[in-house]
């Protein structure tokens, strides 16, 4: 079948009854046809990066039926420019009128809507691809206030909540800031002092928080770069440490036990899981809710090798985003890649050729500029924030009849 470990395929037969499968091998509908009927089995629901097809789907059964078969192979990706000229700048428009100016982080919400970090503002972008400023001034500072009567300071990661409120690790003032869907920004945690605190609100301390990821409970993750840490907030602002013990390393182990090296991107999964670019050690590390943090992928030394857990090879790892079925995608910024990871830690390449360039293709034929973040929709179009290009591109998979 070529079904992907992890992933769900959903057959119908005769439009009435589903059959969901998570496995290669025989499968049977619960239902037998009756001898001499007729019966149809379609693909209902496929993988998000897979293209499924049905041989032999119909026929009347005059015995036990069992020469339908399924196959179900890679779905390519197709590289798009969605927003941006190219050319530095702040310019608000649509799609490729807007301008960006080394936009390093991406997260997009429920609805379709992207959100940019961009120099020292947050853009927001419609799935019409009309680009707007949603807070933040060219001016740095740590000021709250609606839209652009507020200011940050070369502001890093983004995420957003399933209501639309946007998270910012605002690293150069060792914050993390809350933008509400109307543009009102206020400080979640964090003071301007540097440090490693854990407390509520103002008594936390950060230091040059880069990542952040929000779970469906609306707690934050903050990958706490310069302090190794792995940090966790809750919506009141009750700042812990989630993993991490604040000395440079890549041990696995349980919470405290766990080092890092100058971690920079986070993403969370349906279950709670967090996902870490270790981007120092080259590896993408998974912690459990518990705090159990495993390397789930990348050897610990650079390169671009695809392959399995331990044997995949990554380069200066930056943005990573995981979509519905547990599959994790990562900028994979030193490689000019954009690579994905299946929850059994099988790492293929998705899009680029490992050049530095702009172009837009299928798969190997297109290429980025430094790629720094990446996010992924309900649909499974990958976003990527590709900061040496000044753009916003666009993956999707291309879909065969």
């Amino acid at each position: 079948m070529g079904l992907d470990a992890g992933n769900d395929l959903i057959l119908s037969k005769n439009g009435s009854e589903d059959l969901r499968v998570q496995g290669n091998g025989a499968f049977s509908f619960a239902t037998p046809v009756a001898n001499g009927a007729t019966y149809t089995v379609t693909v209902k629901a496929q993988p998000l990066w897979q293209n499924c097809a049905v041989t032999n789907g119909s026929g009347s059964a005059t015995s036990p039926v069992s020469n339908v078969t399924v196959v179900c192979t890679a779905a390519q990706a197709n590289v798009t420019t969605f927003a941006g000229s190219g050319a530095n700048g702040s310019a608000n428009g649509n799609g490729v009128n807007a301008q960006f100016s080394a936009p390093g982080s991406v997260t997009v919400d429920r609805l379709g809507v992207l959100y940019v970090q961009d120099g020292q503002q947050i853009r927001k972008i419609t799935t019409a691809g009309d680009v707007t400023t949603l807070a933040g001034s060219a001016t740095s500072g740590s000021a709250n206030g609606n839209g652009v009567n507020a200011t940050f300071t070369n502001p890093a990661g983004v995420a957003v909540d399933g209501n639309g409120n946007v998270y910012v690790a605002d690293s150069n003032n060792n914050l993390i800031r809350k933008i509400t869907p109307a543009g009102d920004v206020t400080t979640l945690a964090g003071s301007l002092a540097s440090g490693a605190t854990d407390g509520n609100g103002a008594a936390a301390r950060f230091s040059a928080p880069f990542g952040v990821g929000v779970d469906g409970s609306g707690n934050v993750y903050v990958a706490d770069t310069s302090n190794n840490l792995i940090r966790k907030i809750t919506p009141a602002g009750d700042v812990t440490t989630l993993a991490g013990s604040g000395a440079q390393g890549a041990d696995n182990g349980f919470g405290v036990l766990a080092k890092f090296t100058l971690p920079v991107g986070v993403g969370v999964d349906s279950v709670g899981n967090v996902y870490v670019a270790d981007t120092t050690n080259h590896l993408i590390r998974k912690i459990t809710p518990a705090g159990d943090v495993t390397t789930l992928a990348g050897s610990g030394q650079a390169g671009a090798a695809n392959g399995n857990g331990l044997s995949a090879a990554f380069n200066y790892p930056a943005g990573v985003a995981v979509d519905r079925g547990g599959n994790v995608y990562v900028a994979d910024s030193g490689n000019n890649l954009i690579r994905r990871i299946t929850p059994a830690g099988d790492v293929t390449t998705l899009a680029g050729s490992g050049a530095s360039g702009s172009v837009n293709g299928i798969g190997a034929n297109s290429s980025f500029r430094q790629p720094e973040g990446v996010a992924v929709d309900s649909d499974g179009n990958v976003y990527v924030a590709d900061q040496n290009n000044n753009l916003i591109r666009k993956i999707s998979p291309v879909r065969t009849p």
